[in-house]
């Protein structure tokens, strides 16, 4: 009778075991394993940032072209990157302790901007976020949007159309409640530090008539369409494009060095 061969378990990969060096031995080693984790997740920002600062400056179809012959890698994974400097580039000291799967799901385009900005405040004042503990607030904000997607699918256009701004308020509500009330106390104040820092920016540079303006429209703008709004317009200006000059030039170092 023929017999079907018996497949082997996959291995299950054990970490190294450090008894086996001396004390001296095992901190270095350990610390050589930290900085390379390390270096890999500001790997991923950084080559994200340049990436962005030279498809800026091709066309669709050489930007691939060029990716290909020079750099080596897929554009699925050079989107990542991009999309991780994009979303996580100025908080990349805050986010550098995650690993890389938790870094691109933090980035997602899928991920309500509500959602990773208020991860990143949980991890700037100080709250114990643990990448498994991110993944968990993230699972648990992809099963709200689905269930939010299936119930708009089942009402009618005109009642949707109603509801849609409450989605970032849903948004917020969802993750407060996961807080503890100690914790919620630190990121209220923390976010209200935010707002006075960010006052003690914006204050000087405005004029009498600007202030009104420009205080008037913080009432009705949304927190999420006015960063991306004022992302986009940056890069426009003389400081922006000095900005992906520089991104580029660096990114052309790194290749030819």
């Amino acid at each position: 009778m023929h017999r079907r061969p018996i497949a082997n378990p996959a291995p299950h990969r054990v970490g190294f075991d450090y008894s086996q060096l001396d004390e001296d031995a095992a901190g270095e080693a350990r610390a050589i394993v930290g900085r390379y984790h390390a270096r890999q997740k500001a790997y991923i920002i950084d080559t994200g940032r340049n990436l962005l600062a030279v498809k800026a400056r091709l066309e669709h179809g050489l930007f691939l072209e060029w990716l290909r012959s020079e750099i080596g890698m897929t554009p699925r994974s050079a989107q990542r990157a991009m999309g991780a400097a994009e979303a996580l580039g100025d908080k990349s000291d805050t986010v550098s302790y995650l690993p890389p799967s938790v870094l691109y799901a933090l980035s997602s385009p899928s991920l309500h901007a509500l959602v990773r900005q208020e991860i990143v405040e949980r991890i700037e004042t100080g709250e114990d976020m643990s990448p498994r503990k991110v993944e968990a607030v993230l699972n648990e904000a992809r099963i709200r949007s689905r269930q939010e997607k299936t119930q708009a699918r089942s009402r009618p256009e005109e009642r949707q159309r109603q509801e849609a701004p409450n989605h970032d308020a849903e948004a917020r509500r969802g993750l407060e409640h996961e807080r503890s009330p100690a914790e919620q106390a630190r990121h209220l104040k923390f976010k209200k530090a935010k707002a006075k820092e960010l006052a003690a920016i914006l204050a000087p540079l405005l004029s009498a008539d600007v202030y009104n303006h420009v205080y008037g429209l913080l009432f009705v703008a949304e927190r999420a369409d006015l960063q991306e709004a004022l992302k986009e317009t940056w890069k426009n200006t003389e400081a922006g494009i000095k900005h992906s000059d520089h991104q580029r030039a660096e990114l052309i170092k790194s290749i030819n060095g």
